[in-house]
Formats: C-alpha cells, structure tokens, sequence
C-alpha cells in the first residue's frame, strides 16, 4: 500500500511503501508534538501480541488521516511511549459521502457489511431504523470496535463515525444529495463524486423500503445495481466497492 508523505525532497513527494506492518490506534489525547502513548487494548496488543520492546519502530495513527511512524521509548505496566519519528499523512477521499444503512436481521452480516466497507475506504455511517426492520437492540459501541479494527487492518488513517437515528425521515431533513437503491428502479447506478457536495447513499433492509419511505426523499437518483435480487450486504458492499 503506497501512503503520501506529508515532507517534500526537492519537489518531489516521497512515497513510503507500507504493507506488513502492523498498525495501532491512540487518541489524540494521548499524542504530543514528539510522543504518542498507547494504552488499552492497543497497549495490549503491541506488548503482549506482537511483543514490541524498547527500540522498535512501530506504526500509530490518530484517527485523523495522520500516521506516526514511531521508536518506542519505554514499557510501563500498563502504557507504552513511543517517539515521532516521520508522520505520514493520507487523504480521505470519501469524506462528504455518507452510507445509510439499516439494522439487519443477522448481526453477522451486518458487521460483515461494516467491516468491509471501512477496507474499502467508507468513513461515514448512519445507521436507522427502516418499518421493515426485524433486527432489535442497538450495540453502537460493538460496531465502532468493528469499524476500528477494520480501519487498522486495511491500514487505514481515519476513524469511521457511526450515527444512529431513529428513522429515514431524519436522514431525508439532512441538506445534500440523497441516492436511494431501489431493486425495483429502472436507472442502473452512476456516480460522480462532487468533493464540495455530500452525499447520503441510503441501502433498505431486508425487504427492501417501503413507498413511503421512498417518498420522503425528493430526488430522482433512485438506482438499482444488478438485475438479479442481492442481499442487503451485498448491496451496501458493491456500492462501496464500485466507488
């Protein structure tokens, strides 16, 4: 994976090459103009897991679009210090987009859904509550511990943000550009990402929105994506992928 370093050599931008390494995650709290410390489970990982020691270089990124190429200094009990060697910064291309999904029926493809469209680079969700949900319960905080893991694993630099509302009607009152998918629609999907627009992609549930759900979006981007009936999942994944 080829990331931009935010250093310039005689005009020209340098380019670190980064694909096994592993990468950690600190607030912003916890780093200083020359220091980051790890702790948590991120402490845990890079101490009893991958058993860093004093000297190592190891990877740690704030969430941002900042990642801190770092030597660790010292091993506490229960939090590391590490030492900024060259921060590397990374655009968020799909920042102004925003994936409206809703809670599906199993949780394991819900989290699949998540988990892979983070990997392919999607930094904002709002999750609802369609009429034809059937799912119950809202775990928010098992989702951003999904959304983190996958950020780190594909070696990502910005934290997901995950919303929750209560209803699409909440989401059709928010101001930009609202694209629905609809298996029923006769557009088969386009897009041309305005950078100065934001763009909310809402996905149905099992079974798919009702008229009147569709209703309350005054927009005619109303697509379809294949011509054979795809899994919620599925749907969400190839959007995300096709962008």
């Amino acid at each position: 994976m080829l990331l931009m370093n935010n250093l310039k050599d005689n005009g020209f931008l340098i380019l670190v090459r980064l694909s096994n390494i592993e990468l950690y995650y600190s607030s912003e709290e916890s780093i200083s103009s020359e220091t980051i410390r790890l702790t948590g489970d991120e402490f845990k990982h890079a101490v009893k897991v991958m058993r860093s020691k004093i000297g190592d270089t190891i990877y740690i990124t704030n969430g941002y679009g900042l990642i801190f190429k770092t030597e660790v200094l010292s091993i506490d009990k229960d939090n590391l210090s590490a030492k900024i060697v060259e921060t590397i910064k990374t655009e968020n291309k799909f920042e102004n987009i925003f994936f409206c999904i809703p809670k599906l029926k199993n949780p394991g493809r819900f989290k699949f859904a998540i988990e892979k469209c983070v990997e392919l680079g999607v930094t904002n969700f709002i999750i609802y509550e369609s009429n034809r949900t059937i799912a119950k319960g809202t775990n928010i905080k098992r989702w951003e511990k999904i959304a983190l893991s996958a950020m780190k694993q594909s070696l990502r630099a910005y934290l997901p943000k995950i919303q929750l509302v209560n209803d699409l009607l909440n989401i059709a009152e928010l101001n930009g550009e609202k694209i629905i998918f609809e298996q029923n629609a006769e557009n088969n999907f386009k897009f041309n990402n305005h950078r100065n627009k934001k763009y909310y992609f809402v996905f149905g549930p099992e079974g798919g929105l009702t008229e009147d759900e569709i209703q309350l979006f005054e927009t005619e981007e109303i697509y379809t994506l294949s011509g054979y009936r795809l899994r919620s999942e599925t749907a969400i994944i190839k959007v995300a992928s096709l962008l």
